[in-house]
């Protein structure tokens, strides 16, 4: 039985949210808000559209893929920093 919105343990769905709020920020302040979150249901292989109001938007799984390769690509930097 799925739990958590389609994923089996609750530590990866902390680690997907997280990944998506940390991708949400960053997608705000680097946008200044122009560019929103597409929350429609249903797959999509484009990840950008646009909203019924005109304004261009990402889809969820865009923003957590764009938070998770931020995380990574300083956790990365961290590590070679340090070594």
């Amino acid at each position: 039985m799925r739990k958590w919105n389609g994923v089996d343990s609750p530590s990866t769905y902390i680690f997907h949210v997280f990944c998506f709020y940390f991708g949400f920020v960053l997608l705000a302040l680097s946008t200044l808000g122009q560019v929103k979150v597409d929350y429609s249901d249903g797959p999509s292989w484009n990840p950008y559209s646009r909203l019924p109001d005109g304004k261009p938007a990402l889809s969820e799984y865009c923003v957590s893929s764009l938070g998770f390769a931020v995380l990574a690509a300083a956790g990365l930097l961290l590590l070679w920093h340090i070594g």
